[in-house]
């Protein structure tokens, strides 16, 4: 077949191959902090990032990379990032963007722990937190500045479902030179794919309608390789 592979195919089946797996139709988990290498040589290059592999659970294992490989297909993003949490993504996503003196403009409304990070984590950092109704792409034209790195917004919002138009904020922020960051947690690519509207990084909290059931807690990011790389 030459077609490419549906959102639902991508969903199911991406990166993995049942037969180099016994034949096991679920993927297998990877319960080990450590792995083994060729040679020693292979792990140095692999500890020196020279060369693709895993090393340790805590920063990679094949169990995740799946999951980030099928994030990252399913959002149109060159690759992913898997995190113990939603909350886990969104900080680490801003902590690699921001730094001291630099602002960040959130939308009125943002999940209440993200505006608790924002306010009480990065605050006392010395990065400023601005935040406006982003529903107006204008009130965003009148507020951004030299110092804004990062215009964060949730859409739909959780609780209160407000939309933003993702392409006409990316537009503006991309022109001041700030970063676009998307929580996509409430639509899942399979309803927006906020990359293809201009923004350059999205967030999840798989715990919610990724997750789908209640029974697991897990963040996502997709993005640039390089991004996701740093």
């Amino acid at each position: 077949m030459t077609r490419p592979a549906s959102f639902a195919t991508r969903a199911i089946h991406h990166a993995y191959d049942p037969m180099q797996n016994e034949g096991a139709l679920t993927p297998p988990l990877h319960l080990t902090s450590t792995f083994a290498f060729e040679t020693a040589e292979a792990g140095g290059e692999m500890f020196a990032g020279e060369r693709q592999g895993h090393v340790y659970g805590r920063v990679s294992n094949p169990t995740c990379d799946l999951l980030e490989r099928r994030i990252a297909t399913l959002e149109g993003a060159e690759a992913g990032l898997a995190l113990a949490s939603g909350m886990g993504a969104i900080t680490a996503v801003l902590w690699t963007l921001l730094s001291p003196g630099d602002e960040v403009i959130v939308d009125k409304t943002v999940y209440g722990c993200t505006f608790a990070f924002m306010q009480h984590g990065l605050a006392k950092w010395g990065i400023t937190i601005t935040h406006i109704d982003m529903t107006d792409p204008e009130k965003l034209r009148v507020a951004i500045s030299d110092k804004t790195r990062v215009v964060y917004f949730e859409t739909p919002a959780n609780p209160n479902m407000r939309l933003v138009d993702i392409a006409a904020t990316a537009e503006i922020a991309h022109a001041a030179g700030a970063q676009v960051v998307v929580d996509n947690t409430y639509a899942t690519p399979y309803l927006t794919r906020p990359i293809e509207r201009g923004a350059d990084i999205v967030v999840h909290s798989a715990t919610k309608y990724l997750g789908g059931h209640g029974d697991v807690v897990a963040g996502l990011v997709a993005g640039s390789a390089e991004q996701v790389a740093e």
